[in-house]
């Protein structure tokens, strides 16, 4: 009876973790979940940084999007987001559902404004 009692509190106490690590940390669940979660659940959004603030725990990056303002609030891997994103930039992330405020989320792509200088920006030589 005991064995039985230990099983069912293992396999209750396993659920209730990955029921846990699914809201607090999906991105360590996603390789694992993701043939279970239907592509046309997670949706990539891109959108224009237009305001970026550092603060010594987290990075905020204010997105605009097509489907409206966004706040992204960024906890981990503060310093190589920092350099790698800045204000102007064209960022896409990936959401499960578009909401104006998240934590996180997983960064597909960042492109840099394009600026066309053509032969302006070659420097010249005389001989």
């Amino acid at each position: 009876m005991k064995a039985w009692a230990a099983l069912l509190g293992g396999l209750i106490l396993g659920f209730i973790s990955a029921v846990m690590m699914n809201l607090f940390a999906p991105e360590l669940l996603d390789p694992y979940t993701r043939q279970f979660i239907p592509s046309d659940q997670i949706e990539s959004v891109r959108g224009m940084v237009v305001k970026k603030q550092r603060d010594p725990a987290r990075l905020l990056l204010t997105l605009s999007t097509s489907k409206g303002v966004l706040l992204a609030t960024f906890t981990k891997k503060l310093e190589e987001l920092d350099l790698l994103i800045a204000e102007g930039y064209t960022t896409t992330i990936r959401l499960r559902t578009y909401s104006p405020f998240v934590e996180n989320p997983v960064i597909e792509r960042v492109e840099a404004p394009t600026t066309d200088h053509g032969s302006d920006a070659r420097p010249t030589t005389t001989p």
